[in-house]
């Protein structure tokens, strides 16, 4: 299992895991009600800062650099205390940015949905899984790093509108 958690503070947290090929998702309220959602997953995937700095990290640096627009952790304090302290409860957590693999990969979040939350949070955990399988792009610097999704993926959503499928288009 692999499990994609697009953190709020103020507001339920958008959260996916993907089980046999299949991506579901839930809004949450808790740290507890995250944690139990997430138990027993391979890899956690988080879309926010995992560690505090006054400014911009050299890995948000790197990310400017490659044209995708992120906010230093300064800018949002309470959300990566969060962050860190449900790090704490998985045993491997990696830092992602939804809106820039979305960038990447010239996809318009509507597409899928009209809550954005939603999106990010299947696209994080889709981004643990690519991570795992070793084809996620990494972008690294000495204070951290961040992870997006290859450009080879495709995504769909049922018809029902309760779980997203996808595959990747070529082997690696």
């Amino acid at each position: 299992m692999y499990c994609g958690i697009d953190l709020a503070v103020k507001r339920k947290t958008a959260v996916s895991r993907i089980i046999n090929e299949k991506v579901e998702f839930e809004f949450l309220s808790t740290d507890e009600e995250i944690i139990e959602y997430c138990k027993g997953s391979k890899v956690v995937a988080i879309d926010s800062p995992l560690s505090i700095s006054k400014g911009f990290r050299n890995v948000d640096r790197k990310m400017l650099k490659n044209g995708y627009k992120v906010l230093p952790p300064s800018f949002m304090i309470s959300l990566v205390r969060r962050a860190i302290k449900l790090k704490e409860n998985f045993n491997y957590v990696i830092e992602t940015h939804p809106t820039s693999s979305l960038k990447k990969l010239n996809i318009n979040w509507r597409t899928f949905s009209n809550i954005k939350d939603e999106v990010d949070a299947v696209i994080c955990a889709l981004t643990a899984y690519a991570h795992d399988l070793g084809i996620a792009e990494e972008i690294l610097a000495d204070d951290g790093a961040i992870y997006l999704l290859p450009k080879n993926i495709e995504i769909r959503k049922d018809k029902n509108n309760n779980f997203y499928y996808f595959r990747f288009l070529k082997e690696y």
